[in-house]
């Protein structure tokens, strides 16, 4: 089956809100086989809804945006006045909408009454953080559904439309995949020609993002798809740290309780970022035992009893500091595994011998402290990302042995 996606708002036209959903639909459509041919971004005017409508052909027609109970949330309406549906109220929808609002303590306006209207024998998407539930119906030979704006809204929904969609479909599709970090999308594909060629029957999809790539595999043929998922895993162990719902910080937490340790931080440029990746796994505080944010050489000589002479002869951004920093940080924790973290995020402060981008990173480990250098490209925010993933990695392979 074929889709096409059409976000609906003037604050994804404007870019004033970036379209993350586009990205969440898509991939959660080829899971189960669904290819997206087209997206549009569409202004919520009538005229808008009508022209889009009239050039897609698609099986599936997916809208997002455009349900809220305002007088600009108009795409149920536009979309069921294109088709010629009436919209009829669903009482026990109403009412799921009532007690929504008693839940969180207020009074529902006749405004919302409008979210509980869809075209007769609708199949409707629940919507238990918001008052806007999505909906599935069909027009002309074609699968409409409408999903709310907001992400956390819209994501809830998916599984739901997903095993609808999977109801409609000749085929079973099976679908799994890795995250892997520490090697780029360009050297990953370039090496996997060969691979691609040997497994035609399993699509193959990468999504890149800052530090990581996720690689879903899906086909219809569950035994090829394991055959292929395996010699991937072989190939690429090195890089690859959890299947598609891993975090990079919780395959490090959970490798941390196998080994019944806990790990503290002493972090520089990245701000306390590292720590806070770690902190954000439940379950955390059975690991993490403390953390530090010497941003400045005062800090990191009265937290840390840093040699004064130490970071005036080699500098903060060094790999004497950060050796010395995890080393001073297990005399102070008493923790099992040590990280130290300093650099140039910019996009000031870099020279010719230390540009922007430089980061050494320390980690003091099984009584050997060890130290490495990277060299990140992109904006402040960009580096910090990349180097507080690369700790998490670095930590992950430490313990691991790879």
């Amino acid at each position: 089956m074929k889709s096409t996606i059409i976000t609906v708002g003037k604050e994804v036209l404007t870019g004033k809100t970036i379209n993350t959903n586009l990205s969440d639909i898509s991939q959660n459509l080829r899971k189960i086989g669904i290819d997206v041919l087209s997206s549009f971004v569409i202004d919520d005017v009538y005229e808008e809804f009508s022209r889009v409508l009239d050039i897609v052909h698609e099986d599936i027609i997916i809208f997002t945006g455009g349900l809220g109970p305002t007088i600009d949330d108009i795409t149920k309406e536009s979309v069921c006045k294109y088709f010629g549906l009436e919209l009829v109220l669903y009482p026990q929808v109403l009412a799921k909408i009532d007690e929504y609002f008693t839940r969180i303590n207020r009074e529902m306006n006749g405004f919302n009454e409008k979210q509980a209207y869809f075209p007769k024998n609708s199949y409707v998407l629940e919507n238990k953080l918001g008052t806007a539930p999505g909906v599935i119906f069909t027009a002309e030979n074609k699968t409409i559904i409408l999903f709310p704006g907001p992400p956390h809204e819209l994501n809830p929904m998916l599984d739901d439309a997903l095993k609808y969609l999977e109801k409609l479909s000749k085929y079973k599709y099976f679908s799994k995949g890795f995250k892997l970090t520490g090697t780029g999308e360009s050297h990953m594909e370039k090496s996997l020609s060969d691979f691609y060629e040997k497994h035609p029957e399993v699509s193959i999809a990468p999504y890149a993002s800052i530090g990581e790539i996720k690689y879903v595999f899906t086909s219809k043929n569950e035994i090829m798809l394991e055959k292929c998922l395996l010699e991937f895993s072989e190939r690429y162990k090195e890089f690859i740290y959890g299947d598609l719902e891993s975090t990079l910080e919780s395959s490090v937490v959970q490798l941390l309780k196998d080994e019944n340790i806990v790990i503290s931080t002493a972090e520089s440029c990245t701000g306390g970022m590292l720590a806070s990746h770690i902190v954000n796994v439940s379950g955390s505080s059975e690991v993490f035992k403390e953390g530090f944010v010497t941003y400045s050489n005062e800090a990191k000589i009265r937290y840390l009893d840093l040699n004064p002479a130490l970071l005036q002869k080699y500098g903060a951004v060094s790999e004497q500091c950060v050796y010395q920093m995890a080393f001073k940080l297990h005399q102070r924790t008493d923790a099992d595994v040590c990280v130290s973290i300093s650099g140039i995020a910019g996009p000031e402060g870099g020279s010719s011998d230390k540009p922007v981008g430089l980061v050494y990173f320390g980690i003091n480990y099984k009584n050997q402290t060890k130290t490495y250098k990277k060299i990140f490209n992109g904006n402040r925010h960009m580096v910090r990302k990349r180097a507080t993933l690369y700790a998490l990695n670095m930590i992950r392979k430490e313990l691991l042995n790879v």
